[in-house]
């Protein structure tokens, strides 16, 4: 059974990603450079969509400390992964721990871009489909495992350039359940 809602990606995400990404963070990326900035928004823009569909009322923030503020429950940063596979359930999904210095949030939403290994085009572009993978609350920072910068992430295949807190898949709260619960709060 998927516990994941995988979207496919169109050119109107694509145009959406062009039209919004902060061009002057592109180069700043800390782990893979200058798209990590349009990765991230493509990931933003598929959690405001799908939210928008779920009737889940929320706004706009992006700023250092959010992404969102979900009516009811809460402050929300999207964090968003490059993958060349669909995920599975024993991956893992990350928060850096330097965010942890300036934001608060009470919600992490992670989403799972793939794309084809060999895409040779226009980055982004290569996204084929998005997978919100789930969702979790600020005890991630109690039960996540902490993998430090230089260190071999297994669950990953990589060396980290920065330290993270990472949660296995399986252990977040499906996007649907945790839907269900911020629209039961704004009733």
């Amino acid at each position: 059974m998927n516990r994941y809602v995988s979207i496919p990606l169109t050119e109107r995400h694509y145009e959406l990603v062009d039209q919004t990404a902060p061009k002057e963070t592109w180069g700043k990326g800390p782990v893979i450079g200058e798209t990590a900035s349009p990765i991230g928004r493509l990931g933003e823009i598929v959690v405001i969509e799908y939210l928008t569909q779920q009737e889940v009322q929320f706004t706009e923030d992006f700023t250092i400390y959010q992404d969102l503020t979900i009516v009811g429950s809460g402050p929300l940063e999207v964090k968003t992964k490059n993958r060349t596979t669909a995920p599975k359930p024993y991956y893992d999904a990350s928060i850096p721990t330097y965010s942890h210095k300036f934001q608060n949030v009470s919600y992490w939403a992670f989403v799972s871009l793939e794309r084809d290994k060999d895409y040779s085009g226009d980055f982004v572009r290569g996204y084929h489909h998005a997978h919100l993978v789930g969702v979790a609350n600020r005890r991630i920072t109690e039960t996540g495992t902490v993998v430090h910068a230089g260190d071999y992430d297994e669950s990953n295949d990589l060396t980290l350039r920065m330290t993270t807190i990472n949660i296995p898949l399986r252990n977040l709260k499906p996007i649907e359940e945790a839907t269900a619960i911020w629209k039961s709060r704004q009733n």
